[in-house]
């Protein structure tokens, strides 16, 4: 990834975590942009190939407009998952946040697990 990847990234970063910083009911305005905007960030990175689907997954079920929380928790908890283990492996600027990301994740998933 070069420079400018890697800034466009970290500001991807800080929108999401902007968003989940709010709860999930302030997330859900910008979720179906951002799930669609981090898909195409991560296509072709075979590395974060589990997270890409499971993103595919979550956007699929918002836009279906079904209301699956036990399938929107679960997806939210693996996306966390995911994301905290890509977190060991990230570059030194984006790993505090991807902890971050996937703590957040992670509760937001818990959240709806209630």
């Amino acid at each position: 990834m070069d420079n400018s990847q890697s800034q466009s990234g970290t500001a991807q970063l800080d929108a999401t975590l902007t968003a989940l910083q709010g709860g999930l009911a302030n997330a859900a305005g910008a979720a179906g942009p951002n799930i669609a905007s981090w898909i195409q960030t991560l296509k072709g990175n075979s590395q974060l190939s589990g997270i890409s689907s499971e993103l595919q997954k979550l956007h699929d079920a918002l836009s279906s407009g079904a209301s699956d929380t036990s399938a929107l928790a679960s997806s939210l908890s693996t996306l966390g998952e995911h994301t905290s283990k890509a977190a060991a492996s990230a570059t030194p600027d984006a790993q505090a946040k991807l902890q971050q990301l996937g703590q957040a994740l992670s509760s937001a998933g818990s959240q709806l697990k209630g």
